[in-house]
């Protein structure tokens, strides 16, 4: 008799758990999949300055990062046609036309995902830059690093100023 009673207690509780959990998590689901929503945003902080007659880059190395994304912007820019280069600042070569600088932010969740980058171009001989390409997801499970860089670096190149 005293099972009975228990099994039917659990089974209305269950019962009852199911039919508040089922609405919930729905919800979760749905937060989930809207919040993956990336931007990416261009700032021109000097008229009339873009990319269009620079051949040769220079990547800063951030050396608070270890996950190689100067190495990744200086590929993006290989593949493109141009000259690119990274290291610290002090190996800055004279014949560098732009310096690419840059700044990432990663979440982890069981792994770093990238939720922030953000490259800007400067003079070699100026302090901030002139052009920046901001890229920013909250939840980048999905996306790969080179991926990122690319869309980045891609909308980095492709700026007019007016």
């Amino acid at each position: 008799m005293q099972l009975r009673i228990a099994a039917r207690l659990v089974s209305v509780v269950a019962g009852d758990f199911m039919k508040s959990a089922v609405p919930s998590i729905i919800l979760l689901l749905v937060c989930a999949l809207f919040a993956g929503c990336a931007s990416t945003r261009t700032h021109v902080s000097e008229k009339d300055r873009d990319l269009r007659d620079v051949r040769r880059f220079f990547v800063v190395r951030n050396l608070k990062e270890n996950h190689g994304i100067d190495v990744r912007i200086v590929r993006a820019l290989q593949a493109r046609g141009f000259e690119a280069e990274s290291g610290p600042i002090t190996l800055l070569p004279d014949s560098a036309q732009a310096v690419i600088l840059y700044e990432d932010r990663w979440a982890w969740d069981f792994s770093d995902h990238m939720v922030y980058l953000k490259i800007g171009v400067r003079d070699p001989q100026a302090v901030f830059p002139y052009l920046s390409v901001s890229y920013q997801k909250q939840v980048a499970f999905t996306t790969q690093v080179d991926e990122v860089v690319n869309q980045v670096v891609d909308r980095l190149l492709t700026v007019r100023s007016k």
